[in-house]
């Protein structure tokens, strides 16, 4: 029996400095790791807001599901990452809104559609369609890409609401 005991205290103590050192390098990587995060987008962040020296990750509640990130470009406005699902496969980008709720950008991240069809909404005729639009504001579909085109359309709306709610 006190043998049990002896291995059971030891092993509780063990554990203890094992948490203890786990959330010791926990607290001091997790600056680095946040850092990481926006410097991987920040190159698509300073072509929506060319200028903008500071880029910061705002939290958010997107009841949408459809915006997964929200920055702000400190003195310019906000960019949000959206991620829905088109006719293939999932369909990322992202759009800024300057401090007016004007889109000054639209970058599709990632697309993985049909091409010629759903992939057209990477293209320039689409992103010009969004560019200048007001928060709020009807953004067309494109003809042949419907399914494609109505969710990019879906989650630029989740993204208006999103950045409604940061503005206020």
């Amino acid at each position: 029996m006190k043998k049990i005991i002896h291995l059971t205290v030891f092993l509780a103590l063990i554990s203890a400095l094992a948490g203890g050192i786990l959330a010791y390098v926990n607290q001091i990587t997790d600056p680095i790791i946040q850092e990481q995060k926006i410097a991987k987008v920040k190159a698509s962040l300073e072509e929506i807001f060319p200028g903008a020296s500071e880029f910061k990750e705002v939290s958010f509640e997107d009841e949408t599901g459809k915006v997964t990130n929200a920055y702000e470009a400190v003195g310019k406005g906000y960019a949000f990452a959206v991620s829905v699902t088109g006719y293939k496969d999932t369909i990322s980008f992202l759009v800024g809104y300057d401090t007016t709720g004007k889109v000054v950008g639209f970058k599709v991240t990632y697309l993985n559609d049909t091409p010629g069809i759903g992939s057209r909404v990477g293209d320039a005729e689409f992103a010009n369609g969004v560019v200048g639009k007001n928060a709020g504001d009807d953004v067309d579909t494109l003809s042949g890409a419907t399914v494609s085109s109505k969710a990019v359309v879906s989650g630029i709306e989740a993204a208006a609401a999103a950045y409604a709610a940061l503005s206020n």
